[in-house]
Parts: C-alpha cells; structure tokens; sequence
C-alpha cells in the first residue's frame, strides 16, 4: 500500500526547503523556484557510453542543474568517472523509467530480409545509429528511438520495439550518484504508478521524483489524481514534467510551444482546485528559443526545461573545450530568464 501523508498535496518548492538536501539537489531546487532550471536529457534509451560522457562533461561545466540518464549500469558508471574529474558543484544525476509502454523507451529492430539496403534512412537518423558499409547496421547503443528511420522505408524494414530496462533497474535505483528519478508515462494510470511505486519503494523514499506526460485530453481530475499518488507517496518534492513533441529535434521558434502551452494547462488545473503549485517544467520541442518565449508572461510559472535532442546535436561533434562553451551558451540562456 501507498503510505498516506497528512497533507495530499506537498507545497510548492521553496529554496528554504532544500537545507536538508545534497548541495546538488539543493541548487537544483532553488534553480527551479527561481525559475531557471535547465536539464538536459541524455535519453532514456540512449546508451552509448563515449557520447554519453562527452555531453555530460559539457553540459556539467556548463552548469546545468540537472542530467537526465538511462537506467544504465555502465552509463551511470561512465558519468561517475567523468564527475570525478570536475570540480564541484555537479548536475544532479537523474534516471528515467518507463511506467508503461512510453515512446522514450523505444529501439529500432531491423527485419534483415525485407531491408533493399536502400539508405533511405540514413540521413533521417539523427545519432548516425544506422550504416551501410555493406549492408544495413543499427547500432543499439546510439539509437534512442525517435522514430524519425520508420517513414523513410520503403519496404518497412524498420520498427519500433519496447526498449527492456527492468534487469538494470533495480541496480540503477541502488547506485549511489542517482538522486532523482524521472517516471514516465503513456497512459497518466493512477493505479500503475501506485502499483510502481509500492514495488520500488525502498529505492525511491530517499529521491526526489519527477513524473513525464503528455496531457493530451487527459481529464484534470486523472492528471491531479496522478500526481497525489507520487505526492502521498514521497517525502520530497514532487516534480512534473510536461512533454510537448517528444523528441522532435526541431529548431524552429514554435516548436516548444506545445509544450508551454500543455505546462500552462496543467498549472491551470491546480489553480482552478486551489492547489499549491508543484515545480512545473517542459520537455519535448525544447530549443533556445524556448528561452525566449519562457519571459512572456503566460509561461512565468513554468520551472524551467528539459532539452533532449537539440541540446545533444549544439555539442555533438565539438571537441571538449569547445563543446562546453557551447553548452554554456545554451545554458546560459535559460538561467538568465
């Protein structure tokens, strides 16, 4: 069972709340009552361990507050090593779970007989995961299943598979540089994530939770209904990441408004039951521009943004000192809201 708090709702997060905390957790919270919080997001199912480390080591010099991992044993590893050879303050490290069928969670499986060996799905594939010396190959490790391949097969040769994470989870959840998880979720089910949370507690009472949706027409007693279970369950605060486009990797000025809008719904949705506010943050569409539109004053309760996609590509093939630069003036961006 679900251990009740007397309060349902925990309040909205103060930076004299975070005393208690790590020093990490306690930047990354004030960052989000302060409305500046950046994130990036490594990817759920993104496991290559050399491109994982290099934006980990840019995005930490940077100054992002927070770096959003797969719950994997050698990625967790690989940034342990590279945090080690900063200095301090370091990003808080979170994981992110799927709760249900989620498409963050997702790889590309190849149907060797039915591929032409075409290469129409080369260019589409924003982390060079597919190849052709010869014939067709995927590298499971740097795909993180975005989907963008699917359509450009002509003989639908490509598709999309549930990526397995529960061998690692319970591992992932012990590690000891995990301070924040994020769960992720299709279907919004308060059921299930009472269910997850009940089966993984003794690794989740001592982290700080952040759950992921789409809000869709998702009715706003189900959405609230949701969050109270994560709320009820943790001591901490919980946080709630409002996803626009997943994993759209679009630089044009308006892509992250889906998300803006979706966040001020949900905002929306406390206010109109006179609830206190929890951290509220965006993902899905994120670019530099979204910095930008997060000073108008529609957004000005929005905790700040998770960037995937984009924040990986600015960075991608930099070498080290330039990519930390380049990191810091995206980051720089968002903080300077």
């Amino acid at each position: 069972m679900v251990e009740a708090m007397s309060q349902p709702i925990l309040p909205n997060i103060e930076p004299a709340e975070t005393a208690t905390y790590s020093t990490a957790v306690q930047a990354m919270l004030s960052a989000m009552a302060e409305k500046r919080f950046f994130k990036l997001i490594g990817g759920g199912s993104f496991t290559e361990t050399e491109k994982i480390a290099h934006l980990a080591r840019a995005y930490a010099m940077a100054g992002a507050d927070c770096l959003d991992l797969a719950p994997d044993l050698q990625v967790l590893q690989t940034v342990e090593a590279v945090l080690r050879e900063l200095p301090k303050p370091h990003p808080v490290i979170m994981i992110s779970l799927p709760l249900d069928p989620d498409p963050h969670f997702r790889k590309i499986e190849l149907d060797e007989p039915a591929c032409i060996q075409c290469g129409l799905c080369l260019p589409a594939c924003p982390t060079e995961a597919i190849t052709l010396p010869e014939i067709l190959e995927i590298s499971q490790s740097l795909c993180y299943g975005c989907g963008r391949c699917v359509p450009t097969c002509p003989t639908e040769a490509l598709s999309l598979l549930p990526f397995q994470v529960e061998s690692q989870m319970e591992a992932a959840l012990s590690h000891p540089l995990v301070e924040a998880v994020e769960i992720h979720s299709h279907y919004v089910d308060p059921y299930m994530l009472s269910t997850f949370l009940a089966r993984w507690q003794p690794h989740l009472r001592n982290k700080l939770i952040s759950l992921c949706f789409r809000i869709d027409n998702l009715p706003p007693a189900q959405i609230l209904a949701f969050y109270r279970v994560a709320a009820e369950f943790s001591p901490l605060p919980v946080m709630l990441q409002v996803d626009g486009s997943p994993m759209s990797g679009n630089d044009d000025p308006e892509a992250s408004r889906p998300a803006l809008e979706a966040a001020r719904k949900t905002i929306g949705m406390f206010r109109e039951q006179g609830l206190p506010l929890p951290a509220i943050t965006i993902s899905g569409g994120i670019n530099r521009h979204t910095a930008t539109l997060l000073k108008e004053a529609l957004y000005r309760e929005i905790a700040g943004a998770g960037m995937g996609t984009v924040a990986r590509k600015t960075v991608w093939n930099l070498e080290s000192s330039a990519a930390a630069q380049t990191a810091a003036g995206l980051v720089a961006e968002f903080k300077a809201r």
